[in-house]
Order: structure tokens, then C-alpha cells, then sequence
């Protein structure tokens, strides 16, 4: 392996088709670290003629004769591979200690030489120490994308605002789970905002028994119709919503006279934890006969649905926020408005927990988030709420759809495969990574990513996640199956 030439934080270097170089691997260049990116056809002087030379003219018509030695170099010029790398910095010797190497950003002189440079590729366990990432001995999260791989783990205290994206089917939700049970693990809380019930069976082994997190995990669904010890129904309190909210909710009209009794009580009783019953007795003070009687069966309706009640969430979060758990709010089965409203009392009485001091920190799961939070609340959720202890987890397939704020705050990001080069674009907005390196997304297969940030000490890792035993996963897409006629 050979250095060709540098352009920019870019080194390219020759190397034979019998040397094994992948996707993603550590080259020490003297003391250079690069990584590489991409893996291409060399395109040296001579070869791109004598190729198109040799297409020009039909095999039938042409017969070669090349002395063995000459042809054994020409093919092998011809098959020459480029690895096109990205300088991550360099390493230098610990002060404290000459024994150990220290990974440095940054490149302020280049005096490598082409000829005489020092190509190796960088074990991943030297690589890990120059680093400072130690991970304990049963860790099985992931392995590296090398010839060497070795096992990687997600640090919980390294988490902050974190992001997990790619598109479907890639292994985010996968991965996404993973990390769930690793927070369980660790004692540490979870809330998670399930849009397609991907986790509801995560505390079922496969033969669908209970496992060993099945105890620690209780799921909240919206017009439950039978409560059950893991799943809950998810009523909201009334106090907690605009009037605006429950007129949506009970079809009153914005320009109606019955609108206006609303906002009346709602401003009489403000900042007092009111009910339905509360309301009942309001309505039925009202003179208007055609008022009452309309707003009575809107009552009706809205206790009738069974979304409204006292909430059991505040309970269970104090219970569980020492010993951790998940709490898995399903968000399946109920509507755009359902969903919004759900996910903003549940935001606010969090907000008001942690600036209570009712929990240290609680992990928060937002799958799909574009899909029930409002774009100013998703701000919130990565400025305000993290001072409340509060640490967020986007999942998505669409990271186009997410504020430009998630990524300029991001500590972690976590990118399986993406074709889309807009999706790839906005991955670079976060600034953890180039353009160039998340590029190479578009060669992964499945369950394999690229993890940058805290976790992984702002060095760019390509990583293969590992499969989980003894859970029910879930979250595979389904497949439309035609049988055949004949």
C-alpha cells in the first residue's frame, strides 16, 4: 500500500487486490490516523487506454500473446484498488506515559513520504485505547466493520441528545431496543413514545412467556378496554388540556355561543385541577336551555370515550425512576389531534417532575417524533428539557423532517443505510461527521451504521449490530404475499 496523493483532509492510497482493505478501517500513516471511506478502481496512466483498447476489439478477432511474467503485471496494474481516506488526526505519545498512544485531532504538519511511509492498518483495540472507550467484557451491542472486529458498547453516561436514523428496515428500531434493555439494565427510566406498538412484546421471550425485563416494563393505551398488570389505559386529565383542546375534541365550533361558556369556565377555574364533573356541575347552571342540553351531551361523549380521568403516569414514574424501566405509551391507534394532545401532557407533567425534583434523569424514546410533537415543542425538548433531566432519543426514517436545532445540539448520532443523498446532506448538518464519510451509508447492509459523538469519542465508527436473544423484538415490515394460482 502506497500513498498517492493528498487533497485537503483526504489521503488517497494504491493498494493490490490481495491486500484486504474494507469499508471503515484505521490506517496509521506513520502517525497519521486515517480512515477509509470509499474503495474504487484505481485510475492510473496507461490502464483506462489499455482497457477501452481491449473492449474496442471483439475477443473473436484478436489473440493475445503477452509473456507470462508481462501479463501477470499488467493485470495486475489494471485490478489496482484506490482507498480514499479522511485524516482523522493523529497519535502521540501520552506525557504521563511513553507506553501509551493518544488519539489528537487535527493535522497542523504533513511530512509523511510517499515512498518510505509506514502503512499499517490500526488495530481496533489500539485504536479503543488511543481513544480512551473500554468497554465491559460481556459486551455484545455490536462489532466493528473490520477484518479484526472487536465489541462495542453504548456507554449510558456518554448519552445526551441522541439521534438513531435510517431508512426502513435498515435496524434503527432494532437498535433502538437494544439500547432500551441496556437502560433497564443500568437502572435507568425510559419513556417511549411508540407510534406503530413496535415494543409492546418486548417483555415476552420468544415462545411469548414472560422474560426477565417483562416486570420491569408497563405499557399505557389509549380506550384500553381491559386493564391488565402490564398494560394500562392512558386517560388524560382535563385540567390539562386548552379549551381549545376538548372543543376539538367534543366538535364545538370556535363561532358557537357554547364555545364561549367554555372559555368562561376554563378562565374561572384556571390553575385549579378541575374534572368533568366539575364542568357537569358548571353546565348545568346555565340558563340557556339549547346550551346546556347541547354542551350535556358533548359531556357525555367525552366521558363516554374514556380518554379523560385521573392519570396513573405520575405514579409510575416515581415508583420506577430508582430502579428504572420503560414505560411504553402506545400511540398506534389513536388520531393526529389524540396523539398530539397525549404526548404534550405527558411532556409537561415531565417538565414540572424534574424541575420538582421528583427524578435525577429519565430517557426519553421519540419515535417518529414529526408525527405528534409540534415543531416549537421539539425545540423545547433538546433546550429546556435537558435541564429538567430529561434525554432524548429521536428515531426516524426521515431526519429531513426533524428542526435544523435537533442537529446542531446533537451529542450522538447513530446513521444506518440511507440511498437519499438529501437525507445524507441533512446528517452532515450536525457537524459530528463530513459529507464525505456519511456518504458511505449508502454501501451498509443491513443492521450496519456508522456512531459518532460522545459515545464513541467524536471518532466516526462503523459498527454491525448484534442480534438480541430472548426477547420478541418485533418492528419487521410486513411483506404483501401472493399465492400462487398455478
Amino acid at each position: 500500500m502506497y500513498v498517492l496523493t493528498k487533497y485537503g483532509d483526504e489521503l488517497a492510497l494504491v493498494f493490490s487486490p490481495d491486500e484486504a482493505v474494507r469499508l471503515g478501517d484505521t490506517l496509521l500513516i506513520d502517525d497519521i490516523v486515517a480512515q477509509v471511506v470509499d474503495i474504487q478502481f484505481a485510475d492510473l496512466p496507461g490502464v483506462l487506454e489499455h482497457i477501452l483498447r481491449k473492449s474496442l476489439i471483439a475477443k473473436s478477432e484478436t489473440e493475445e500473446h503477452v509473456q507470462p511474467e508481462l501479463q501477470s503485471v499488467v493485470d495486475s496494474l489494471t485490478d489496482q484498488k484506490l482507498a480514499r481516506t479522511k485524516i482523522r488526526g493523529h497519535l502521540v505519545s501520552d506525557d504521563a506515559s511513553n507506553a501509551k498512544n493518544v488519539f489528537k485531532t487535527g493535522l497542523s504538519e504533513f511530512n509523511i513520504s510517499r515512498a518510505s511511509a509506514d502503512i499499517q492498518r490500526l488495530p481496533q483495540d489500539a485504536l479503543f485505547d488511543a481513544l480512551d472507550l473500554s468497554f465491559p467484557p460481556t459486551s455484545d451491542l455490536a462489532k466493528t466493520l473490520s477484518d479484526e472486529c472487536a465489541d462495542f458498547d453504548i456507554l449510558i453516561d456518554k448519552l445526551g441528545i441522541n439521534l438513531i436514523t435510517g431508512m426502513k428496515g435498515s435496524g434503527k428500531s432494532y437498535l433502538a431496543k437494544r439500547l432500551l434493555f441496556k437502560l433497564i439494565d443500568k437502572n435507568v427510566l425510559t419513556l417511549v413514545f411508540d407510534i406503530n406498538a413496535e415494543y409492546l412484546n418486548l417483555g415476552k421471550a420468544d415462545d411469548h412467556t414472560p422474560n426477565r425485563y417483562a416486570d420491569r416494563i408497563v405499557t399505557f393505551t389509549p380506550y384500553l378496554a381491559e386493564e391488565t398488570n402490564f398494560e394500562l389505559p392512558l386517560t388524560i386529565p382535563i385540567h390539562e388540556l386548552s379549551y381549545d383542546d376538548f372543543a376539538t375534541f367534543v366538535n364545538i365550533q370556535r363561532d358557537s355561543a357554547t364555545y364561549l361558556y367554555l372559555i368562561q369556565f376554563w378562565r374561572k377555574n384556571n390553575d385549579i385541577a378541575f374534572t368533568l364533573d366539575d364542568l357537569e356541575q358548571f353546565v348545568l347552571g346555565i340558563e340557556n336551555d339549547y346550551v346546556r342540553e347541547g354542551l350535556l351531551q358533548r359531556l357525555e361523549v367525552a366521558r363516554i370515550s374514556g380518554l379523560f380521568g385521573a392519570n396513573a403516569v405520575t405514579g409510575f414514574i416515581k415508583a420506577m425512576h430508582e430502579e428504572g424501566g420503560a414505560i411504553i405509551f402506545n400511540l398506534s391507534e389513536i388520531s393526529h389531534w389524540e396523539r398530539r394532545i397525549a404526548v404534550e401532557f405527558i411532556l409537561r407533567r415531565l417538565v414540572r417532575m424534574g424541575q420538582a425534583k421528583d427524578f435525577e434523569a429519565v430517557s426519553l424514546f421519540l419515535e417518529e417524533a414529526q408525527l405528534y410533537v409540534e415543531r416549537d415543542n421539539m425545540i423545547d425538548v433538546i433546550t429546556r428539557m435537558r435541564h429538567s433531566g430529561i434525554f432524548p432519543t429521536f428515531i426516524t426514517n426521515t431526519p429531513r423532517t426533524l428542526p435544523d436545532d435537533v442537529f446542531a445540539l446533537l451529542d450522538n448520532l447513530i446513521a444506518f443505510s440511507f440511498r437519499n443523498e438529501d437525507e445524507l446532506r441533512q446528517l452532515a448538518h450536525s457537524g459530528l461527521i463530513d459529507q464525505k464519510s456519511i456518504n458511505a451509508l449508502q454501501h451498509l447492509e443491513k443492521q450496519q451504521c456508522i456512531a459518532v459523538g460522545k459515545i464513541t469519542s467524536q471518532y466516526p465508527l462503523f459498527l454491525e449490530i448484534q442480534p438480541q436473544t430472548g426477547a420478541v423484538m418485533g418492528g419487521e415490515t410486513r411483506r404483501l404475499v401472493f399465492q400462487s394460482l398455478f
